[in-house]
């Protein structure tokens, strides 16, 4: 799987560059650039720095760029739920869950 164009969006989102996150990843610009690009594979402990240096588990990259292949790498304000949810603390998701359980329920009531 290409995570490139998940690694790109994740770090802009971090308003990271790419020598920035090379540093927080301990790596090099070159292999950012590269692995952004397509043109270099990804070991499981360069994923695990990135991860760390993103903030986030490496399931996200996964599925950022599973998500980013699916929808012909649409914009940002255009992703899925999932990944926006994924942004949310734990408290919010248990929130935002609350929600959604009750629209569904009022939803089945009006059928």
């Amino acid at each position: 799987m290409d995570i490139g164009p998940a690694i790109r969006l994740l770090r802009k989102q971090k308003g990271y560059t790419q020598e920035q996150l090379a540093d927080f990843a301990h790596t090099t610009k070159s292999t950012i650039s590269n692995l952004e690009g397509g043109h270099q594979g990804y070991s499981t402990a360069l994923l695990q720095h990135l991860a760390q240096a993103l903030g986030c588990p490496i399931s996200k990259i996964f599925l950022t760029a599973e998500t980013l292949s699916a929808s012909g790498g649409q914009s940002v304000g255009k992703l899925p739920i999932e990944l926006l949810f994924g942004e949310l603390s734990a408290a919010s998701q248990q929130v935002v869950l609350q929600l959604v359980r009750h629209m569904v329920a009022e939803q089945r009531n009006k059928e």
